[in-house]
C-alpha cells in the first residue's frame, strides 16, 4: 500500500506472483464495483480490481477495454487517487510466484468478459442477494456459467485462475467456488490463500 509518498518496493512490499488489489476513489467504475461487492467485505479496506504481479513494476491484468494485458504498476503507484495493496500467497516461494505469474501471462491477448462482469453486478444487487438468500449459490453459479465467455476474463477471475492452477492453492478457501464467481473483494479477504495482510 502507498503510505504518504512512499512507493512499494519490489522484493520488499511485493514480489513476482503476489496478487495486487486496487481502489480508485476518483473512478465511478471503481466505486461502483466496490458498491456491488460490499456484501463480501469483511475489513475496512475496499478493493475493486485485482492483478497478478509478474516482476519489478510489472503486472498482468484484465481490463474492460483492451482485455488481458501487461502493464507497469507505476500507473497505480503514481496515481494519487488509487490505493494498492499486495497479498502474499501462503507457502510462497520464488518457484510458486513464477508459476502464478506464468499462468496469468499465458492469457495475455485474450478478451475482457463484459457479460461475466454483468453477472457479478447482478449478483451484488438486491435482486441477486434475494436470489442467493432464497436459493443459495445456485443462481449465481448458473448465471455465471451461462454468461462466462470461453477465453475471456474479468480481473478477479484471472487472478483466481492463476492461483487455482497451482496445487498449493487449488480448491482452497474461496477457490472452492468456480473462479468466474469470485469478485476482487472476496479474493482479497481470503486468509486461507494469503498470509495475513498488514501495513508495511
Amino acid at each position: 500500500m502507498k503510505v504518504g509518498s512512499r512507493v512499494p518496493r519490489f522484493g520488499v512490499n511485493y514480489k513476482t506472483g503476489y496478487i495486487g488489489f486496487t481502489f480508485d476513489d476518483a473512478s465511478i467504475v471503481s466505486r461502483g464495483i466496490a458498491y456491488f461487492t460490499r456484501w463480501t467485505r469483511m475489513s475496512q479496506i475496499k478493493v475493486s480490481h485485482s492483478l497478478v504481479v509478474t516482476g519489478d513494476n510489472q503486472c498482468v491484468e484484465a481490463l474492460i477495454g483492451p482485455g488481458v494485458v501487461r502493464r507497469p504498476l507505476s500507473k497505480y503507484f503514481d496515481d494519487p487517487h488509487t490505493l494498492i495493496f499486495f497479498r502474499k500467497p501462503r507457502r510462497y516461494t520464488r518457484d510458486v510466484g513464477a508459476r502464478i505469474a506464468r499462468t496469468a501471462a499465458g492469457q495475455v491477448g485474450t478478451q475482457y468478459d463484459r457479460l461475466l462482469l454483468a453477472a457479478q453486478i447482478f449478483e451484488g444487487c438486491f435482486l441477486g442477494r434475494w436470489a442467493r438468500a432464497a436459493f443459495g449459490d445456485k443462481p449465481e453459479q448458473f448465471i455465471g456459467r451461462v454468461l462466462n465467455g470461453k477465453d475471456k476474463w474479468i480481473c478477479s477471475e484471472l487472478a483466481a485462475y492463476a492461483l487455482d492452477s497451482q496445487a498449493e492453492y487449488h480448491d482452497k478457501g474461496v477457490l472452492q467456488k468456480p473462479d468466474f464467481t469470485i469478485d476482487p473483494q472476496e479474493l482479497f479477504e481470503d486468509n486461507r490463500i494469503f498470509c495475513r495482510w498488514h501495513r508495511t
